[in-house]
């Protein structure tokens, strides 16, 4: 019999995955791109590295260590996970290539909102000290709100953390620091998605 825990991180973290907007743009499957020998898709392999990571991040004290461990995974990401082929009106608009830092950041972004911010893992206490140290999970319209215009898909290591800057500068300004960056993007993407 398996670990109850793990089932429970094992699921929260699938979740996290499946209510990032971005995994429908990576790719599904061997089948998704010519001559490949990998049968795992980009969401297994996602999922394989957040569990393999997570008990680094859950250890994090630090916003520096913290964003260690993030970049590293970003690294991986963009080394590892590729973007689907964008096919309309039965015409590529945009062939298969890896994905970038920025979709990788919002990806994990989210399923990190998902595990501890939303779910407390890996319990109460470390969530706590946990959820300063999260990141918002930009979207395009975001960054066009905080006067970056751009796509996700656009953002690099060096921009992704200029973003976050821009963020915490923006919580301390327009609410006075009552906010943490990982409710900022719940606020906003509401607020927004409701404006339009």
């Amino acid at each position: 019999m398996q670990d109850p825990e793990y089932i429970k991180r094992y699921n929260i973290i699938d979740m996290g995955l499946g209510f990032s907007a971005m995994i429908r743009n990576f790719v599904k499957g061997s089948k998704d791109v010519k001559g490949s020998k990998d049968v795992k898709g980009s969401k297994e392999k996602l999922h394989g590295k957040i569990m393999e990571d997570i008990e680094r991040i859950f250890m994090a004290t630090t916003k520096a260590t913290f964003d260690e461990i993030h970049a590293t995974f970003c690294k991986w990401g963009v080394k590892n996970i590729v973007l689907a082929e964008r096919v309309r009106d039965g015409k590529v608009i945009k062939k298969s290539g890896p994905a970038s830092y920025g979709q990788i950041a919002k990806t994990l972004d989210v399923v990190l909102k998902v595990a501890i911010y939303y779910s407390y893992l890996p319990n109460c206490e470390t969530a706590k000290i946990l959820m300063p140290l999260l990141n918002a999970a930009l979207d395009t319209e975001m960054m066009k709100m905080l006067g970056r215009p751009g796509t996700v898909e656009a953002v690099d290591e060096e921009k992704y953390f200029r973003l976050q800057e821009i963020v915490r500068q923006f919580i301390i300004d327009k609410h006075n620091g009552q906010i943490m960056p990982v409710q900022f993007d719940d606020i906003y993407w509401k607020q927004l998605n409701r404006d339009q």
